[in-house]
């Protein structure tokens, strides 16, 4: 079996010790000091996303309100589907999804137009 490993590339883990030092050296020299700087960069983060989790469920939220109206008026159809073999596909599964593309209803309208009707040349 060949497994798929993924290698950062030599600056990453440069940049990574370099930090990973860092942080030690201030937790000899200067404890407090590194935990203020912690709780500061945790509290920015939590602001950054509740701000951005807010602005991006307004969008969210009118998807899932239109999901909501979408299955009240045309109705669930979330039944889950049999796992049938890709080689052997039984004749049940092949007509009884037929049957139900001929039955599925239409989200379209069609909306008459004037498309035969000659225009008035006087009434401009």
């Amino acid at each position: 079996m060949q497994q798929n490993h993924r290698r950062l590339h030599p600056i990453i883990w440069f940049v990574i010790s370099l930090a990973v030092v860092g942080i030690l050296y201030q937790l000899v020299t200067s404890p407090r000091q590194l935990f203020t700087t912690i709780l500061i960069g945790a509290a920015v983060v939590a602001v950054f996303y509740f701000i951005f989790r807010r602005t991006s469920s307004g969008v969210n939220g009118k998807y899932r309100k239109a999901v909501k109206q979408s299955q009240k008026r045309y109705g669930t159809n979330q039944k889950p589907a049999k796992a049938a073999s890709p080689l052997f596909p039984s004749k049940k599964t092949a007509k009884s999804s037929a049957q139900r593309k001929k039955t599925r209803e239409h989200h379209l309208t069609v909306i008459e137009g004037k498309k035969n009707k000659k225009k008035n040349r006087a009434s401009f």
